[in-house]
C-alpha cells in the first residue's frame, strides 16, 4: 500500500500516530533506495521491535510503524500483496485483474508485468480514497515527516540496525514529496509519478499519462464500495497483531 494507506490505518489503530511510527511505516518502501533489501525491510517488524527491546528501547514505536507495513507479523501489506482469504495472492492482486488490460495499454509495461502494475493501481487508488474521505490527512502525514529531528533519529536507529549509511536512509525519508504523491493528491499526480518512474526502471517512455489518470479515476469510483469493508477489517487484523507489541 501507499503512504496514506498506512498512516489512515495506524491513526484508526492508535488515535493518534507518533512521528517515530510515521517513519517506521514509510521505511519498507524506501529500503531499497536506501541499499537495504525490500523484502528484508518488509521482513523485518519482528526482529527489529526485539533489537530494539535490548539495543534502542526509547524507539519502540519506530518498530511499531514497521510492523505495521509489512509482513512478519503479517500487518498491511501482508494482506494487500501476499495473501488474503480465497485469493491467489493478496486482496489488492485479487481487485486488480478485472483492470489489467487496461493497466497494460496505458503503462506500456510488459505483458508479464500487467499483474503487478494493476495492483499498485488498486493501491493507488485506494489512496485517492483515502484523501477524498479523511480531509487534511495528507498534511497531517507530511507534518511529521517534516520534523527534521524524529527523521535523523529515525535514520540513525534503522541505521545502527540495517548497516545501511545513516545518511542514506536520511535522504530517501527526505524523497518522501517527490517519490510518492501526498499533498493535493490526483489521479494525474499519481500517474506521473508513476511514469516517471517507469521511464528510470523499466526505460518506458511512451506510457500514457491521460489514459492512467482517466483509470485511476474510473477504478477509484469502481472499487470504493468494497474500500471500507475491507480496511475495516485489516484495522482489526492489525490492531490484534499489534497488541503484543
Amino acid at each position: 500500500m501507499f503512504p496514506l494507506v498506512h498512516y489512515f490505518v495506524n491513526r484508526n489503530i492508535y488515535g493518534s500516530v507518533p512521528k517515530l511510527m510515521v517513519f517506521g511505516a514509510v521505511w519498507p518502501d524506501l529500503a531499497a533506495g536506501s541499499g537495504y533489501n525490500r523484502d528484508a525491510a518488509h521482513q523485518m517488524g519482528r526482529d527489529f521491535y526485539s533489537w530494539c527491546l535490548e539495543q534502542e528501547p526509547g524507539y519502540l514505536d519506530l518498530a511499531r510503524g514497521v510492523i505495521s507495513h509489512g509482513n512478519n507479523p503479517h500487518c498491511v501489506d501482508y494482506f494487500a500483496d501476499e495473501d488474503w482469504p480465497g485469493c491467489e495472492k493478496g486482496w489488492c492482486f485479487a481487485k486488480g485483474v478485472p483492470y489489467m488490460d487496461r493497466v497494460g495499454a496505458s503503462t506500456r509495461l510488459p505483458r508479464r508485468l500487467h499483474w503487478w502494475k494493476a495492483h499498485n493501481f488498486v493501491e493507488m487508488s485506494y489512496e485517492l480514497i483515502t484523501a477524498a474521505d479523511q480531509p487534511g490527512i495528507g498534511k497531517d502525514l507530511l507534518a511529521a515527516l517534516d520534523d527534521e529531528a524524529a527523521k535523523r533519529e529515525a535514520s540513525r536507529v534503522l541505521a545502527a540496525y540495517t548497516g545501511r549509511p545513516a545518511d542514506a536512509i536520511h535522504a530517501m525519508f527526505c524523497k518522501i514529496p517527490q517519490i510518492f504523491a501526498v499533498r493535493d493528491i490526483s489521479p494525474e499526480k499519481l500517474a506521473f509519478k508513476q511514469a516517471t518512474a517507469f521511464a528510470v526502471r523499466h526505460n518506458i517512455h511512451d506510457a500514457d499519462t491521460a489514459a492512467m489518470a482517466a483509470l485511476l479515476r474510473l477504478m477509484s469510483r469502481e472499487l470504493a464500495d468494497g474500500y471500507y469493508p475491507y480496511m475495516e477489517r485489516v484495522v482489526e487484523l492489525i490492531g490484534d497483531a499489534l497488541r503484543k507489541y
